[in-house]
């Protein structure tokens, strides 16, 4: 198998070939390791190397699993893995050491995926982009002059480009979503707390985090959640499937749905051309297939507000406090971007019951959101407001850093992500292209709680209709990524 006939397959047609003797476990992993090398110097998604690992694992049998044998990265971020470090894209890690996997991280490996390494994220996953000052800027492969969005920005590009068929994301306000809308692929962020964070964190962000994957294909994701879901013991979540398996759960259509649409943000405002237009084209095609499509309107009293902030920064404020205790000393100002020094101070003027009514903020709003959708089934809307931003656009790093600008620019450029963090509820990213060969657009499905399973079934219809599994950006022929094609 050369690098790129393995581009061309999914996980679970990997492993298919590896089961029928078509190829072997090392050949799909020398096939994956040309490919990194051969694109990765000019994308920049792949920043931890863990080549000689996944070559001794590809020599051992494999367990009977629809993924087992498929290569895959972690990011740099929040699942730990005992043979590469997790430095959260911050120089003030540069030289952590690596600790025990993680549990989803060990059912990854349950599974039989190879892990080959780890993919460039922005500092601590904290920006809508992937342009951290410690790894550099990940390009994305249908142009390199626009964002691939954050934080999972590597994960994205490494997806899009071939390099993996599916890769490890975070989602704690779109960092799945995000990237998988900028860089064309399929982007799940599982109901919270399906997937664990154990054992390291009994929460990550208030529970607004989920750890999942971005894919080419809907089953790709479907199989890894069979494989990562479910609580660990002593977890302060949970939360169980609805289903015994969301791969087979593919396998059954889903019934006839009521699903909302929407074309402006939760605060009212407009949408790009292609956004627009991506939502109009599904539309259609869910019509098409049988479902019943009425207007939604976000609620106007959802009262998202700074208090979101405050959550998740507390994560990042704790991750350095932990690694100065470690090694006995504050960072230097080189060692962490505007935005880490921006956060401590932050969080070091908080009080408790700050962070209380943020909880209670958050709550809140969740509920009446989620009562807005009591007749819907799922909800469709655009994924992004506009199209991927041009590298640059945002500033987390520099002495230019303002957080009130950075904020505003990065909520409106993808604003309708967080809500679904702040619930908890499942949401989808589904790629869109809307004439041959064009840098994708997106849209964002977004269901109820534990029906993962009925999200994913719609969007197997959808990739069905739409192909998208067969979009290819310019630099999957071993070309740099090209400016787009779209007016």
């Amino acid at each position: 198998m050369n690098p790129a006939e393995y581009a061309e397959l999914d996980a679970i047609a990997l492993c298919d070939a590896i089961r029928r003797g078509d190829t072997t476990a090392q050949d799909v992993t020398e096939a994956a390791i040309a490919r990194i090398e051969q694109l990765n110097p000019a994308l920049n998604a792949v920043v931890i190397a863990n080549f000689d690992n996944a070559r001794r694992f590809a020599e051992h049998e494999l367990p009977d699993t629809p993924i087992a044998g498929a290569p895959f990265l972690l990011k740099d971020a929040n699942q730990f893995s005992h043979d590469m470090p997790t430095t959260f894209s911050c120089r003030f890690f540069a030289d952590a050491k690596a600790r025990p996997d993680g549990a989803m991280v060990a059912r990854w490996r349950a599974a039989g995926l190879n892990i080959l390494g780890k993919t460039n994220t922005p500092e601590f996953a904290e920006d809508f982009v992937c342009e951290p000052t410690f790894r550099g800027v990940t390009l994305n492969p249908w142009n390199a002059a626009l964002t691939t969005g954050g934080s999972s920005g590597g994960a994205g590009a490494a997806v899009a480009a071939g390099l993996v068929p599916m890769a490890h994301a975070t989602d704690l306000g779109g960092s799945i979503r995000i990237p998988a809308a900028c860089c064309g692929v399929f982007g799940l962020k599982p109901t919270s707390g399906l997937n664990p964070v154990g054992p390291y964190y009994p929460e990550i962000s208030a529970g607004f985090n989920s750890d999942h994957v971005i894919t080419r294909t809907v089953r790709d994701s479907a199989a890894s959640l069979d494989a990562t879901c479910g609580p660990v013991s002593g977890a302060r979540y949970q939360v169980t499937p609805e289903v015994e398996s969301y791969l087979e759960a593919l396998d059954t259509a889903p019934p006839r749905l009521r699903i909302g649409v929407c074309h402006h943000t939760p605060q009212g405002g407009k949408v790009g051309p292609a956004q627009a237009g991506a939502v109009d084209v599904v539309v259609t095609a869910l019509q098409d297939m049988g479902h019943e499509l009425t207007e939604y309107t976000f609620p106007k009293d959802l009262g998202l507000g700074s208090w979101m902030e405050s959550l998740w920064m507390l994560d990042v404020a704790f991750e350095v406090e932990q690694r100065i205790a470690e090694i006995g000393r504050e960072p230097q100002d080189h060692e962490l971007e505007a935005l880490t020094r921006f956060i401590r101070h932050h969080v070091a003027g908080m009080s408790a019951m700050d962070y209380y009514r943020a909880r209670q903020a958050a709550h809140e709003a969740g509920v009446t959101l989620m009562r807005s959708m009591d007749d819907l089934d799922l909800v469709l809307t655009p994924a992004l407001a506009k199209d991927p931003i041009p590298v640059g656009s945002l500033d987390s790093r520099t002495g230019n850093f303002d957080f009130d600008t950075w904020d505003k620019d990065g909520h409106a450029f993808a604003p309708f992500a967080y809500p679904c963090n702040v619930t908890g509820q499942p949401a989808a990213s589904l790629p869109i292209q809307l004439a041959e060969n064009q840098h994708p657009s997106a849209v964002q499905l977004a269901g109820h709680h534990r029906k993962d399973h009925l999200l994913l079934q719609v969007a197997a219809q959808l990739e069905k209709h739409f192909g998208w599994p067969g979009y290819r950006p310019p630099s999957n022929d071993g070309q740099s990524a090209t400016h787009s094609t779209r007016s």
